[in-house]
């Protein structure tokens, strides 16, 4: 892969030629395809007699063109009597006639279905139907049994949702990987001339119940379920997209002119969401959860709720901050009733598989981009309002182990140079709460996930958020997670765009939640997965006559803050001004902040910021951190680098002769990677008190009108704690 900057893709970004085409089974254009040897997908499943309802479900979806052309795919190939388990029980599922859904779920309604042989009920299948039977059993990337390594995953399809893999622990297939907990790989791994064929045993059940229903019909959760229930909490789970004033789902339409930067940076036409789909995370306590918490009915769980949150304003400042008391009565509806607090704390506005909470390590993401040891660490806001869920994963690349709100003493502070900090430092003084890799379930509209304790939001969850706070983009703009681009490649996107450029993703102007533009003029585009200096390798960029406001995720508690932005110095970056809106992005009611930013400033020569290369000072630009940091400045994080270039994964140990500062200094991380127009700084916006209680609206505002090339990069954002992490008398913020 040819690394380029990832700000330069603004100027222009080498594609592929394909015209953008709305339609997802448009013909490959093979003009420039070489031609095989050997079997296509489609050549081996046409010749296997046992998956011929397959093989007809792909050509009546139109799928057989893209199996048998160029490409790198997989297809999982169910055979005959897997494919009529899975036709029968579309067919005859209640539950979705009940829901007012499609009948027999756009099954053509006809006498003796179920009796019929496979291939004739493929014939009473609507092109909807096979097409979503179709990408649900294929993608645009290359999966294989053999790299299993034994943990669970998630795989991802050409239908943009993810499929569950782990492997039988027990019954007629174990030691057999398994999908979604249902279908076995039986012959894995054969490869062919543009991918990977897994036979399996039956078709997957493609989610067609909302999370309520889903969870509904999950065994050993007959508490949790009664919680969500008379909360009124399963109402707002079970929507699936955002819907205009007669309840009919919103569609966008981008014109070519509008969408494509084929003019002005060299690029095809981009793929843009057509729909805006709603997901949700659930975390649920099993029935043997609460048990071992001395929770064993609804009754008990009341109790429990009203003692641990009956005096939640010591530590949510929310509540003090709009005048707002607790409810311990029996209204469970009632927004702040203890019940309603604590299974709202259980969801986040966002539908992510358990590998797709965090930036995982994969010995197939070759853009994986911790350095030095560094392990995931994100944010989520709640649906308790201006809460956040902390996911920490420890040890990445063996044990995998995710935590919620693990809480360690004095996080993102160090007592060393160039490392983490001693251990005595850092006590842990709550675990968190563990997410189980086995046993999640997907559904239509998210994804419900055993936890291994009750999970609240207590003092202890409120302290463990008292750090450095880095909001990647894709974690607060939570449409980029729902409509699968966060961690999405560009092959994914590529498949999504009906075969034309899957580098980056166009946006509506009204596309986002958290996003109001003020003018037309505003491009709002997403570099997906690749080898960008960027934190989790992609990152939200545009450029225009730009002019919007982005709300900012909530602070774990009203105190001063200081407000940092990620970027990179180039000669293509903005002069922009910065404004800050409390609970509002009215123009008139914001304030500016600071003077006017200009991104294009070269670091290296320019003396208002003072940038050095710290290899070239004695005590590693530990002087000059402290200089930088008065004209406003700092270096990138030495947490992640260009994933290609991510030579220094392990941790450093701290040792008294400093040879760890010298593989730091000398490493590849945006910390210490030179070069104007690759360089990475951190930029001091401001330094304000921030409530909980309040929303706060960012605003960029262009300030040069005759070149309108000139960009943004909104990568992550950081939230710092003035008192407890910029002014620590007995810790220094650490280099990650």
């Amino acid at each position: 892969m040819k690394i380029k900057n990832y700000f330069l893709t603004l100027i222009a970004v080498s594609t592929v030629s394909v015209s953008f085409l709305a339609s997802c089974t448009k013909e490959p254009d093979e003009s420039n395809l070489y031609t095989f040897t050997g079997q296509t997908i489609w050549d081996y499943v046409q010749e296997d007699p046992s998956l011929t309802a397959f093989c007809a479900i792909l050509q009546t979806s139109g799928y057989s063109n893209n199996m048998s052309s160029y490409g790198h795919y997989t297809c999982f190939a169910p055979n005959n009597d897997g494919v009529k388990l899975y036709l029968d029980s579309l067919y005859n599922d209640e539950e979705c006639i009940k829901m007012k859904r499609a009948p027999h779920n756009g099954i053509q309604e006809v006498a003796g279905f179920t009796d019929m042989d496979v291939m004739e009920q493929v014939k009473y299948l609507g092109d909807s139907i096979a097409k979503d039977i179709a990408r649900y059993h294929l993608s645009n990337l290359i999966y294989r049994v053999v790299e299993l390594d034994g943990s669970n995953v998630s795989w991802t399809t050409m239908l943009g949702r993810t499929i569950d893999v782990s492997v039988f622990a027990n019954g007629p297939y174990t030691g057999l990987a398994s999908l979604n907990g249902v279908s076995a790989i039986t012959k894995p791994d054969n490869e062919v001339s543009n991918g990977v064929v897994q036979i399996i045993n039956r078709a997957m059940p493609h989610p067609a119940l909302r999370i309520p229903e889903v969870l509904g019909r999950q065994a050993g959760f007959t508490i949790f379920t009664r919680a969500l229930e008379e909360t009124g909490l399963d109402e707002v789970l079970k929507e699936e997209y955002r819907v205009d004033q007669y309840g009919n789902p919103v569609t966008y339409y981008m014109p070519d002119g509008t969408h494509s930067d084929a003019v002005a940076h060299g690029l095809n036409s981009l793929y843009y969401p057509r729909e805006c789909k709603k997901m949700f995370t659930l975390f649920a306590e099993s029935d043997e959860v609460f048990a071992a918490a001395g929770i064993n009915s609804f009754e008990d769980l009341v109790k429990y709720c009203n003692d641990t949150y009956k005096n939640a304003a010591v530590w949510y400042d929310y509540l003090n901050d709009n005048g707002i008391s607790v409810s311990t009565g029996s209204d469970y509806t009632n927004e702040f009733n203890t019940l309603h607090m604590f299974v709202a704390y259980h969801i986040l506005k966002a539908g992510m598989a358990v590998d797709r909470i965090v930036y995982e390590y994969s010995l197939s993401n070759e853009n994986w981009n911790y350095a030095f040891g560094y392990e995931p660490q994100d944010y989520f806001e709640t649906l308790l309002p201006h809460t956040l869920m902390k996911f920490w994963e420890l040890d990445p690349k063996v044990k995998r182990d995710l935590r919620i709100n693990r809480y360690i003493m004095n996080n993102t502070l160090t007592d060393q140079l160039a490392c983490f900090g001693s251990d005595a430092m850092h006590t842990e003084i709550f675990p968190g709460v563990k997410v189980l890799r086995s046993g999640s379930v997907s559904s239509l509209n998210g994804y419900i996930h055993r936890i291994d304790k009750p999970l609240v939001y207590n003092q202890n969850a409120a302290n463990a958020l008292v750090e450095r706070l880095r909001f990647d983009t894709s974690t607060f703009l939570t449409e980029l997670i729902n409509n699968g681009i966060r961690f999405a490649t560009p092959a994914e996107v590529s498949s999504m765009n009906g075969g034309g450029n899957g580098n980056r993703v166009a946006f509506p102007l009204d596309f986002f939640d958290n996003i109001h533009c003020y003018n037309s003029g505003t491009v709002l585009r997403f570099c997906v997965q690749g080898a960008w200096r960027a934190h989790e390798s992609d990152q939200m960029q545009g450029w225009g006559s730009y002019d919007f406001a982005v709300k900012l995720p909530p602070v774990p508690k009203t105190d001063q803050y200081e407000i940092r932005i990620f970027y990179p110095p180039m000669a293509r970056g903005g002069l922009m001004q910065f404004y800050i809106g409390e609970n509002t992005y009215e123009l008139n009611k914001m304030k500016n902040i600071g003077l006017p930013f200009d991104a294009r400033l070269n670091p290296m020569t320019e003396p208002t910021i003072g940038w050095t290369l710290s290899t070239d000072e004695d005590d590693y630009g530990v002087q000059t951190d402290k200089d930088m940091r008065i004209r406003g400045y700092m270096r990138g994080p030495a947490s992640f680098s260009r994933g290609t270039l991510n030579t220094y994964q392990d941790k450093l140990v701290y040792e008294e002769d400093l040879e760890h500062a010298k593989n730091m200094a000398g490493g590849t991380s945006t910390r210490t990677e030179q070069g104007y127009g690759t360089m990475m700084v951190r930029h001091i916006v401001t330094t304000q008190t921030l409530k909980q209680g309040s929303s706060y609206w960012f605003r960029i505002k262009n300030l040069i009108t005759d070149d309108l090339d000139l960009g943004w990069s909104f990568d992550f954002i950081e939230i710092v704690p003035k008192l407890q992490v910029v002014d620590n008398t007995n810790y220094t913020e650490d280099w990650y």
